[in-house]
């Protein structure tokens, strides 16, 4: 196996040739490598931001709390597509403590980096279901449209072939802001509830409480 600066070489050499190909297969190497997390660290900041993507990719592939803490930190980056980079590593990660830091993404200005928020929050599941709830409560339509589609993503799937007797109580507040949601203003927050619980087949079932 290539020693440290060695694996970060070939990484650099392949963004340098724009051969994402080569890329992709230097990043997979640090899959194996945690070690070499320190050494990338600086790509982070690096006025390039081809380089900063592949090194949020590569934090994808190595894991861990230390690279959920970096890749936090790329939720703010300049450069849009690593922002979605981040959040979708997060997403795949299942990073529980980028829960807040995703539903404040929901309010960039974005709307590909609003998706991928959305996208990375249904991915973790069931933790961010609160801040989902709270999200759809809020009064700017980005934001609400994409906490009622990744609440429903979650939900949905968890649900799918239960009866109400057998749903976990954990969903209920999430359900109950689904119901809410069959009023709300935007059509596409209405449609995704509705979907969902129809989906679910809960226009015939008693009313969920609180």
């Amino acid at each position: 196996m290539p020693d440290t600066p060695d694996l970060i070489q070939a990484l650099l050499d392949a963004v340098a040739a724009a051969d994402d190909a080569r890329a992709e297969r230097a990043a997979q190497a640090f899959a194996t490598q945690p070690g070499v997390l320190p050494a990338l660290r600086p790509l982070l900041g690096d006025p390039s931001a081809d380089r900063r993507w592949w090194a949020v990719r590569s934090l994808a592939l190595i894991g861990g709390a230390e690279a959920e803490r970096l890749l936090i930190e790329r939720l703010i980056d300049a450069d849009e597509p690593t922002r979605c980079a981040a959040a979708l590593a997060l997403g795949q990660l299942k990073s529980e403590a980028a829960i807040p830091h995703l539903v404040a993404a929901l309010r960039d200005a974005s709307g590909w980096m609003r998706d991928s928020a959305a996208d990375a929050l249904s991915m973790i599941g069931d933790p961010a279901l609160p801040a989902l709830v709270e999200a759809m409560a809020d009064g700017r339509d980005p934001i609400r449209v994409r906490a009622t589609r990744a609440t429903c993503r979650i939900v949905g799937p968890a649900l799918k072939g239960k009866t109400l007797n057998e749903y976990d109580k954990r969903y209920y507040p999430a359900l109950t802001a689904l119901y809410t949601a069959l009023n709300d203003p935007n059509r596409l927050v209405r449609t995704n509830a509705f979907d969902t619980l129809n989906g679910l087949g809960l226009f015939d079932e008693v009313h969920i409480a609180p």
